[in-house]
């Protein structure tokens, strides 16, 4: 029987390299198809891609002054259409958002969000593209406490493309934020859910911009808690500054034993209080009414150690009428406080 015939040597290693290139370049078509899909918004060249983000805002849990955060439960859905996805069957098709393009998009003040399902999107027969998430944690707010404990605050979820401009990508006018605000887990605090704002976020005045969203939540601060937890101690300590005044000026000992005592008292609990807030370079509502009744209580002080020298020195009915005035000037000055901080 005839053997097959044998290539020659040179013959048979050249025909293994042209089929390991063919093998190659069977290889990385599907690949570079691939690196197309994901890389290169479907639009590329044209009109911006655009981008629907609708937000269920599920609760608000927490807002921390001290440490400028709230925290939230939400739901998001992110749609966009990439014909590039279209295909012929009647059922959605679920696909990893490493396998497809994407917006880019981040959250700006995130400070520890945790998302909660699978990195996945769903494609219809139209090419109409879905990702759906959940995600709950903190987000970082700039709190204005110049009002406090009367302030209002907006908490914001800024939503922005890191990657593409707004020519390149814009988000939908059917951009929403739904929510029970009324429902809304956090104490000590009234929601309102507001519009989204639209704009153009930069690093630098004059850097690179991308599309941004805003979602925005107005908090406005029940003052009640603080009418009890400052106000309300507060005007203890002023009553015993005031009740100095009605003991005779001889009696030394114990009015400045009780002028000493408020002093320290309001100096006290005006910095344990003060600790609850962040550290602003700016005075607040609480810290002028502190501040305020600080004054007062060092004027009360003040009489206090005059009527004693005055008792002193044989001036007993110096001291009289200075202690007669501070009983009326006292209430007064005190109720000029009142008026200036909480009547508005």
């Amino acid at each position: 029987m005839r053997g097959l015939p044998v290539l020659p040597t040179n013959t048979t290693r050249l025909v293994a390299i042209l089929l390991a290139v063919l093998a190659t370049v069977a290889n990385a078509a599907p690949d570079s198809a691939r690196q197309e899909l994901i890389g290169e918004r479907p639009n590329a060249g044209g009109e911006p891609e655009r981008i629907t983000v609708r937000v269920a805002l599920l609760d608000i849990t927490n807002v921390d002054d001290k440490e400028q955060r709230f925290t939230i439960d939400a739901y998001v859905e992110i749609s966009w259409q990439d014909p590039r996805l279209a295909f012929e069957a009647s059922v959605e098709r679920t696909l990893a958002m490493s396998d497809v393009w994407t917006p880019r998009l981040a959250i700006v003040n995130n400070r520890g969000l945790d998302f909660l399902f699978p990195e996945v999107v769903t494609v219809d027969r139209e090419g109409n593209v879905t990702m759906r998430q959940r995600f709950a944690g903190p987000l970082a707010v700039d709190l204005d406490l110049r009002k406090f404990p009367f302030d209002s605050q907006r908490l914001s979820i800024d939503v922005v493309s890191y990657q593409y401009a707004p020519a390149e990508v814009e988000f939908s006018g059917v951009t929403e934020m739904l929510g029970r605000a009324d429902e809304f887990s956090a104490g000590g605090w009234s929601f309102e859910l507001l519009p989204p704002e639209f704009s153009v976020f930069r690093l630098a005045a004059d850097g690179r911009g991308t599309s941004r969203v805003g979602f925005g939540v107005l908090a406005q601060r029940n003052a009640g808690f603080y009418v009890l937890t400052l106000a309300l101690p507060m005007t203890l300590i002023l009553c015993l500054a005031w009740m100095v005044h009605w003991l005779p000026p001889d009696i030394v000992p114990a009015r400045m034993g009780m002028s000493s005592a408020t002093v320290f008292s309001l100096i006290a609990f005006g910095v344990s209080f003060r600790l609850t807030l962040p550290k602003i370079d700016y005075l607040t509502f609480a810290d002028r009414f502190v501040i305020y009744s600080t004054l007062l209580v060092l004027l009360s002080l003040v009489v206090t150690v005059l009527a004693s020298r005055w008792v002193s020195a044989g001036r007993a009915d110096d001291a009289n009428r200075a202690t007669r005035y501070m009983r009326i000037v006292f209430p007064l000055g005190f109720a000029l406080i009142v008026a200036l901080m909480f009547v508005r």
